[in-house]
């Protein structure tokens, strides 16, 4: 992983658009970052309802779609994250960078303050 790093952790509901595993793959290469999506979901369905238990369960393990963005260069991970954020807006929690590196996580939110994030 790069020297900057960030999780961007969207919840159902957050992104614009279903997050697509070829449209971070160009943003990676258009910007030369490294760019990762990692799916979970954990919701049954019960009583015609999808439902999920999350008390007393780890952050990492609660239905969300996760992109995580890494770098060494500053100004291609800050363009990379203006991209996803563009396409997708940006994760709306306090735990939306939950693991990310700290100046990952610094740039991200910065980014999301200048851009309005798509919210």
């Amino acid at each position: 992983m790069g020297k900057y790093t960030v999780h961007l952790r969207y919840y159902t509901g957050d992104p614009l658009e279903e997050i697509g595993q070829e449209d971070l793959d160009r943003i990676g290469r258009a910007h030369g970052v490294e760019v990762s999506f990692e799916r979970i979901d954990n919701r049954t369905l019960s009583d015609g309802m999808l439902r999920e238990e999350t008390l007393d369960k780890a952050i990492e393990e609660i239905t969300q779609d996760v992109i995580t963005v890494s770098a060494e260069d500053e100004g291609r991970f800050r363009k990379a994250i203006v991209a996803i954020y563009q396409k997708y807006r940006s994760p709306r929690t306090p735990y939306s960078f939950w693991g990310s590196s700290q100046d990952g996580e610094r740039i991200a939110k910065a980014v999301a303050d200048a851009t309005g994030g798509g919210w």
